[in-house]
């Protein structure tokens, strides 16, 4: 790695920590601060490589974790940090059927892990929904916030990344 990723990447860690932090400081949905989190990690792959991009999400993680509330953290850990890369390499498919087919798969493995582990580990009550529809809003919700990701990023591409 350069030594530009490298600023680069930290830059970006550090930004992440600053948007999960303000978790806690703004009357936000915690799923809009974590959308926005999740958007650094297609800017370092932009702008940097795949390198900086595990980097960020790597780094970001632990130092997350001794700085930040469990619950916030432990979404960022195992979904929304790490579903750029994901994204990334499920959309160079570029068949938008087996895209979809493939983030939804993705996103249900990941859902009932952080089910189990929010349920087991962390004791948090998580929904007082029953399961089933639970389990449906949460899809439609993952739906959202891919498009979401993705109008983020078209709007980096074309406001941002030209200008930086």
């Amino acid at each position: 790695m350069k030594a530009k990723e490298i600023t680069l990447s930290a830059a970006l860690v550090a930004l992440t920590i600053i948007i999960l932090y303000l978790n806690l400081l703004l009357p936000i949905s915690t799923i809009s601060i974590l959308t926005l989190a999740s958007l650094l990690i297609p800017i370092a792959l932009i702008r940097g490589s795949m390198k900086s991009a595990i980097l960020v999400y790597v780094a970001s993680s632990i130092i997350g974790f001794f700085t930040l509330p469990i619950n916030i953290i432990m979404l960022y850990i195992l979904f929304f940090g790490i579903y750029g890369i994901i994204k990334y390499y499920i959309e160079k498919i570029n068949k938008i059927s087996l895209e979809i087919l493939l983030k939804i798969i993705f996103f249900n493995i990941i859902f009932f892990i952080s089910f189990f582990i929010f349920k087991s580990f962390i004791a948090i009550e998580i929904t007082k929904l029953p399961i089933w529809l639970f389990v449906i809003i949460a899809q439609i919700v993952f739906l959202v916030f891919d498009y979401a990701l993705t109008l983020l990023i078209s709007f980096y591409l074309e406001k941002i990344h030209k200008k930086i």
